[in-house]
Formats: C-alpha cells, sequence, structure tokens
C-alpha cells in the first residue's frame, strides 16, 4: 500500500510539472521573437534641423557629410527636426519650406546608401500642454504619412522625441497608439519607432506598455552617468561639475545592468530595440569620452541593438567641422 501511494504521488509530481512546463512553453509561444533591428551603425545630424533654424547651432548639413558617413561605415542617419507648424484648413501642417529642405536631404541620403530616422525634435510645448498640442501632433503626422506615402521602405518614422514632463509614461503609450494608427493608414510596413517618455530614457522604457507592431521599434537614450557625460556642457541646468571620471569595474556593471534590463524588455516586447542616442560632450577629456562611447557601442551590439551615436559635428560631435576630419579616437571607438 506504502509503495502504491509513493508511485501515485510521483506520477501526481510529474503530472503537475508536465503541466507547468506546457502552461510557460504556451506563454512563451504567445511572445513573438524580437526581430533584428532594421539600424545597425547611425549617426544623429544633431544640432542642424532641431536648431531653430538650421546652421544657428554652428552646422548646416552638407551633401558630402552623407558620404563621409557612408565610406566610414555608418548605415543609417537620425535626422531631428524641429517642425515649424502652421495652421490651415485642414489642420496643423509643416511649413513648405521646411518640408522642401528635409525632402532634399532624404533623397541625399538615399542617394549615398543611407537608410533615415526622421523625427519631431524639441516640441516643448507638447510636453507642458499636451491637450492642446496631441492634437496638432495628430495633424503632423497625418500630413507626413500622406506626402511620404510613396517613399522607399529605408525611411524609418520616429513618432516623437524624448516625451517628458505633463507627457506622462502612460500618456506616451496613448499617444503612441494614436499616432501609430495614423501612419499605419499609408504605411502598413513601414518600420515606426515608439517615443519613449521620461526623455527617452530607460526607466521610462521600461515603465512603458508599447503596443506590439511587428514593424515597430523600441528604444532609449543613455547618457549615463549624467554626472560625466554633461560635466561642463553650458546648456544643462545646472551644468555638471568637471573634473568627472568614468571606467571603473563598478562604473562598467552599471552600464552593464542597464543593458541586461533594456535586453529582457525588449525580448518581453517582442520588438526590435534600438539605443538612439548615447555619447559624451565635447569638453570632456578625449580619451574618456572615447572610452565611455566604445564601452556603450560594444553593450549595444553584444545586446543586438541598433544604434545611433549622439552626434556628428556638434556639441558631442565625432567630425570636427574646423579640421574638416574625423575626430579619430570617437570615429575608432565607434567603428573599431
Amino acid at each position: 500500500m506504502h509503495k502504491q501511494f509513493l508511485l501515485a504521488l510521483i506520477a501526481l509530481l510529474l503530472l503537475v510539472g508536465f503541466g507547468t512546463l506546457w502552461l510557460l512553453q504556451k506563454a512563451n509561444a504567445d511572445i513573438p521573437v524580437a526581430p533584428e533591428s532594421p539600424v545597425e551603425r547611425c549617426m544623429n545630424l544633431s544640432g542642424a534641423l532641431e536648431a531653430p533654424s538650421e546652421g544657428l547651432w554652428g552646422y548646416t548639413i552638407r551633401e558630402e557629410d552623407l558620404y563621409r558617413l557612408k565610406a566610414a561605415g555608418f548605415d543609417t542617419i537620425r535626422l531631428p527636426v524641429r517642425w515649424a507648424l502652421t495652421f490651415t484648413d485642414n489642420g496643423w501642417q509643416p511649413e513648405q519650406s521646411q518640408l522642401a529642405r528635409v525632402d532634399e536631404i532624404i533623397s541625399q541620403a538615399r542617394s549615398a546608401g543611407l537608410q533615415i530616422i526622421l523625427n519631431v525634435h524639441h516640441y516643448n510645448a507638447l510636453f507642458d500642454d499636451p491637450d492642446t498640442h496631441e492634437p496638432r501632433l495628430e495633424d503632423l503626422w497625418t500630413y507626413l504619412a500622406l506626402h511620404y506615402k510613396n517613399a522607399p521602405q529605408d525611411l524609418i518614422f520616429e513618432l516623437i522625441n524624448e516625451p517628458h514632463a505633463n507627457l506622462t509614461v502612460k500618456r506616451t503609450d496613448a499617444l503612441n497608439r494614436k499616432l501609430l494608427a495614423i501612419v499605419r493608414t499609408h504605411h502598413p510596413h513601414r518600420w515606426v519607432l515608439y517615443g519613449t517618455a521620461e526623455w527617452g530614457s530607460l526607466s521610462g522604457m521600461l515603465g512603458s506598455d508599447p503596443l506590439y507592431d511587428p514593424k515597430a521599434l523600441i528604444g532609449y537614450h543613455y547618457y549615463a552617468p549624467y554626472e560625466f557625460t554633461h560635466q561642463g556642457a553650458f546648456f544643462a541646468n545646472p551644468p555638471p561639475p568637471t573634473g568627472k571620471n568614468w571606467g571603473s569595474v563598478s562604473d562598467q556593471k552599471k552600464i552593464r545592468r542597464h543593458f541586461e534590463d533594456a535586453s529582457k524588455f525588449r525580448d518581453r516586447s517582442g520588438m526590435a530595440l534600438i539605443l538612439g542616442e548615447f555619447g559624451v560632450y565635447e569638453d570632456v577629456p578625449l580619451n574618456l569620452r572615447a572610452d565611455w562611447t566604445r564601452f556603450v557601442r560594444h553593450e549595444a551590439e553584444i545586446a543586438g541593438f541598433g544604434w545611433c551615436h549622439w552626434g556628428f559635428a556638434t556639441t558631442f560631435k565625432s567630425y570636427d567641422l574646423e579640421q574638416e576630419s574625423w575626430i579619430p579616437e570617437i570615429l575608432g571607438a565607434l567603428i573599431p
């Protein structure tokens, strides 16, 4: 009798174990495997069209720069645009001269063999007053989706850059859903990059609940530790004090943990992930800039993330306009 009881107990435990395993396998089967990012090595053309007017911040995009980027080994540019919106009978639309300039750069980039990430940058009024400005952003994407209806698939739409303030994580998730629906009307198969709340931060991404879409990218921006990457930056309020070092074993472990968290989020979401911005302010000692940049780029590649360095020729620069040459330490950290 005792032996029969033990056999029955073992059978029951095996049944429970196999049942639990089946449930886990079924749950995992419902989560699609995240595809590879369509972007591998990307450069932000920062400080150009995101300025109030192109050139005001020291950089005007030149066609030869696009060929220079391609020759160096980059496959994509990210084009931050501070869209100037004008009201018409059909809603809020971009200024036509600005749109023509964006079209010109997109055409030149494609001719150079580069993909383009087109975004909405520095829409600060939206973050302060989303009730008023969310409809305007919806109008803008309605217009852009139609304008680029027949554009090649190497044009990627980024819905909004670095939501923060009153555009909370929850509200950003809801806005991403609405904007994706607008874009999908004309672009059922185009890659679309969601906006990430809390200034595009890792914590903003980890707290989000993005709608699954097989051609949607999730992503975040990475400048940790901020006290190191932004030390002395005149635009920070206040600028972190200079003299901050980076590179200890502890420093590296913190970054690895952050990338592990991002990888787990990517795997749970089933969507490709891109590191949309990372970089170090230009006045930080060059050897430290290069060490941090190399480490972060390497961790992104190990994790299977596409990456996009910030940036090309302004305050976090990898290219020196005065010398008309790459900064070899930074380029080498990005493209070894």
